[in-house]
């Protein structure tokens, strides 16, 4: 019985390190254009599918089990049927051997059951399993998909500052979350934080990390990789980078594997200072922009109204537009029910296609960029669906209603989708001639909210301590500029709060200061003097 025990659990544990085998040998391949990478982090739809895949894989581990368990009850038959005269003969196998029936019986078995046994226990078992893990794996998440994720929580646990014991209780954000994350987990984000310099930090999501560690557990984590004795190494390490070095010495020496070594240990931490990565790499948001992004942070009480726009087109004396002015200067106001969600969704299932990762500049949207995470479609496209051109012109005809401005014929629209963690930097949306625009800088900008995000995703306006909360079917609405002098409004840096919850889709669009030249001065025969570097939206 315990043979079998131990076989079966010898060949889970294989089974286990082919699958992570097959992870590795994916993720070490380079990626083709035959199998596009997918989108896990902003997609949740691509977060469902592999959420479904991890349902098969494990109806497929079960099936391998079923297999084994099989093998094993052949083995325990087995085991069984010799144990039987071998519990008759004992203290007494002279008398045992006498008998021509037991002696037969035992030279006959000795020379073939053995021999068939081993060849039984030589089949191999969950080859059909093995095989689906294999073609699978084409479709896990890779390295980098796996990394991302890991910053995305990341973003969330900094703007956020959640302690290590809420993410442990579930807690982010005065908002409790049924669900809970592993030890592996609080690894992989510890192991981050000291990598970015976040000692105090990582030295806490270790701490729980050990916490969570479960003994019984001990075989499948040396298959998956994980040692707890890493763990301690790091939260050493930790101590060290912290001058700490009496609490790092007690961690390595209540590790039995690194107490005698411990002291060659400190040493080597403490002349091997940890070199953490550069902030340019980092991307870390600031102090002031992740307080806004806070559920405690209340904008200040103003004596703005909210009231119906008549004015600003001919079209809205018919049917005037709910709007919330949120400041005057700079000029930022808030619409209300602008689009149907027929009309939403229309957009949506026009976009949805085109949208590949958001970078910086209507070129580079298939470039990864910390600056912003998420995914960016420009409309209209040549890609698009020509069905969708009626609601971008009821779209565009909406815009000139809502600010009296003029629309080009070459307009665009820029479709923006965050993830979990999905945010946008503190940036200006004018360009102040970062590239040559044939229709000058953008003097204002509108965007369309066309979903929820149930927690998180604000936009936030840092040097006004205003935070815009992302709710489906509201448009917001500001100048870049100043007045009549179009100087260019400092006071409009603004960024997107990471997501929590749900998934945030915006439409943006800017219009053009060259395109309002019959009905507002724009031009500037001395340039303009801006200290600051300009983001593209």
């Amino acid at each position: 019985m315990i043979f079998s025990v131990f076989h079966a659990l010898i060949s889970m544990l294989s089974f286990l390190s082919l699958l992570i085998l097959a992870i590795a040998a994916v993720q070490s391949q380079p990626e083709t254009n035959s199998h596009p990478s997918k989108e896990f982090i902003a997609s949740k739809a691509h977060r469902m599918e592999l959420l479904l895949l991890d349902r098969e894989l494990c109806s497929n581990l079960e099936e391998y089990i079923e297999e084994l368990q099989s093998k094993i009850e052949v083995l325990q038959g087995f085991a069984e049927m010799i144990r039987t005269p071998l519990q008759a003969a004992k203290g007494r196998e002279e008398e045992f051997l006498s008998n021509p029936l037991h002696s037969f019986r035992l030279i006959r078995h000795m020379h073939e059951d053995w021999r068939q046994l081993e060849k039984f226990m030589r089949q191999p078992v969950g080859k059909n399993q093995i095989k689906f893990i294999k073609e699978k794996a084409k479709e896990f998440p890779s390295k980098e998909d796996a990394e991302e994720a890991t910053e995305a929580l990341y973003r969330i646990i900094r703007t956020y500052d959640v302690p290590g014991e809420d993410l442990f209780q579930g807690l982010i954000d005065g908002v409790r979350y049924n669900g809970s994350i592993s030890a592996i987990d609080f690894f992989s984000l510890g192991t981050l934080h000291f990598q970015w310099g976040e000692y105090d930090k990582a030295a806490q999501f270790l701490s729980f990390c050990l916490e969570l560690v479960e003994p019984e557990y001990h075989s499948v984590y040396k298959v998956l990789g994980f040692a707890s004795s890493e763990v301690f190494l790091l939260l050493a390490r930790c101590f060290v980078e912290m001058d700490q070095e009496e609490y790092a010495r007690r961690t390595l020496m209540s590790h039995p594997a690194l107490a005698e070594h411990s002291e060659p240990l400190l040493s080597l931490f403490t002349n091997t200072k940890h070199a953490k990565l550069s902030e340019d790499l980092q991307r870390a948001l600031p102090e002031d922009f992740n307080q806004l992004c806070r559920s405690s942070h209340q904008n200040k009480p103003s004596r703005l109204h909210c009231r119906y726009n008549a004015t600003t087109s001919p079209f809205l004396r018919l049917a005037p537009l709910r709007m919330e002015e949120l400041s005057l200067d700079p000029y930022i106001v808030v619409y209300h029910n602008v689009l149907s969600d027929a009309e939403i969704a229309e957009i949506e299932r026009v976009g949805e296609p085109l949208l590949i990762r958001a970078g910086l500049g209507k070129k580079n949207l298939n470039q990864k960029y910390k600056v912003r995470t998420a995914l960016g479609a420009w409309m209209p496209d040549d890609k698009m669906d020509a069905a969708g051109w009626p609601v971008l012109h009821r779209v565009f005809r909406r815009i000139r209603d809502m600010t009296g401005l003029i629309m080009n014929d070459h307009q665009f629209l820029q479709l923006i989708k965050y993830g979990f963690g999905g945010h946008y930097d503190r940036h200006f949306d004018f360009i102040n001639g970062s590239f040559p625009i044939t229709q000058g800088d953008r003097m204002a900008t509108v965007l369309f909210y066309l979903s929820d995000a149930r927690h998180g995703g604000s936009t936030i306006f840092t040097h006004l301590k205003l935070r815009v909360p992302a709710e489906r079917g509201k448009v917001l609405f500001w100048y870049n500029m100043r007045g009549e002098t179009h100087d260019l409004d400092t006071q409009t840096l603004h960024g997107a709060c990471p997501v929590i919850d749900g998934t945030k889709t915006v439409l943006s669009c800017w219009i053009h200061e060259f395109d309002q030249m019959f009905i507002q001065p724009t031009y500037h025969p001395g340039g303009r003097v801006f200290p600051y570097s300009a983001t593209e939206s």
